[in-house]
């Protein structure tokens, strides 16, 4: 009654599923290891940006919190793309977690823009493995580059708790140079908008400590995320921004401010102008929600482990293929004996 193995596994059928598990295996393992991109991302795109001629007249993009949400993200890309901006840039939350295989996707929707494309390091791209990948696509944590008579300065607060005194000094030396605007880039507000939550930095000493530095040098702007919404907040003569709008779950039902977006910014001489870009967002009713981000995340599931999902399968439907030959085979054996 010994099932035949060599026979089952002879079949034409069999070589080609055996030879598609080898593809599938190479190609994630490859995928694991090899290096995305050449690193040094935000050097090289703040060089292109020093290509264009000097003008105090441009626009910039500015978004955050795209995480799982490829689709609103990939809408957003293509509207920046169209409006010839001098820049975009994402304030952190880049990708769900620090996973490689997350961080090529975000890389392979980034790599052939033509809009200059700047990124700041949002908690969740610090996750697992995170800091990392982080490091090795985009290079330095925090830094600033300046266009014409505008300085822009980014800095690195992911790890949602606070701002560290090396780079508080050095934003205190950026801010002390002569440039007629700058502008403020971080993921990780100082402070939460909304009057019964605190999704901010923790260390709220620290938060205060950077606000009184906002106040003292007054930017243009402070541009934050974190919160999954979009807020527009003088505080103490400072203008906040939260734009949190970029495509991952939308956390408030507050159709005000729960929104995909992102921020058109208009330099133009002294005057600097805002305006919301706003695309087709999901119902704030509870249930709608609940039901979109289910989706989002099994959508983000297929996109990011779509070789290891259909190399599972096809494992499946090989081991379902051997038992029910083997039971064939089993019953055979059977009848003959009788």
């Amino acid at each position: 009654m010994a099932i035949d193995f060599r026979k089952f596994f002879s079949g034409k059928r069999h070589v080609v599923t055996f030879a598609a598990i080898a593809v599938l295996l190479i190609v994630i393992a490859v995928n694991d290891y090899l290096p995305i991109g050449p690193g040094n991302w935000n050097e090289h795109e703040i060089k292109r940006i020093g290509q264009n001629a000097p003008s105090d007249k441009f626009s910039f993009a500015v978004l955050a919190d795209n995480k799982n949400g490829y689709k609103t993200f990939g809408r957003i890309l293509k509207d920046i793309e169209e409006n010839n901006y001098l820049f975009a840039i994402d304030v952190g939350d880049l990708v769900y977690d620090g996973e490689k295989a997350k961080y090529r996707i975000f890389y392979n929707l980034i790599d052939n823009l033509k809009t200059p494309f700047l990124a700041a390091p949002g908690n969740h791209d610090i996750r697992e493995t995170g800091e990392g990948n982080y490091f090795d696509i985009f290079g330095k944590f925090y830094y600033s580059f300046a266009y014409d008579n505008s300085l822009f300065i980014i800095l690195d607060d992911a790890n949602e708790t606070a701002i560290d005194a090396v780079q508080m000094q050095w934003l205190e030396g950026e801010l002390q140079k002569n440039y007629k605007h700058k502008f403020v880039f971080l993921h990780v507000p100082p402070f939460d908008p909304r009057p019964d939550s605190w999704h901010a930095l923790q260390d709220r000493a620290n938060g205060e400590k950077f606000m009184a530095l906002m106040e003292k040098y007054k930017p243009d702007t402070i541009f934050t995320s974190h919160i999954h919404a979009y807020y527009d907040v003088e505080k103490n003569g400072v203008d906040y921004v939260v734009t949190g709008g970029a495509g991952g779950e939308l956390l408030t039902d507050d159709p005000d401010h729960s929104f995909y977006h992102y921020i058109k910014v208009d330099v133009d001489g002294d005057k600097v102008d805002k305006t919301v870009i706003r695309f087709p967002s999901p119902t704030t009713n509870y249930f709608g929600r609940l039901a979109y981000d289910a989706w989002l995340y099994f959508n983000a599931f297929w996109v990011t482990h779509k070789y290891g999902t259909i190399l599972f399968l096809v494992i499946l439907i090989l081991l379902v293929d051997f038992s029910a030959g083997g039971l064939v085979e089993l019953i055979k054996n059977l009848s003959r004996r009788k």
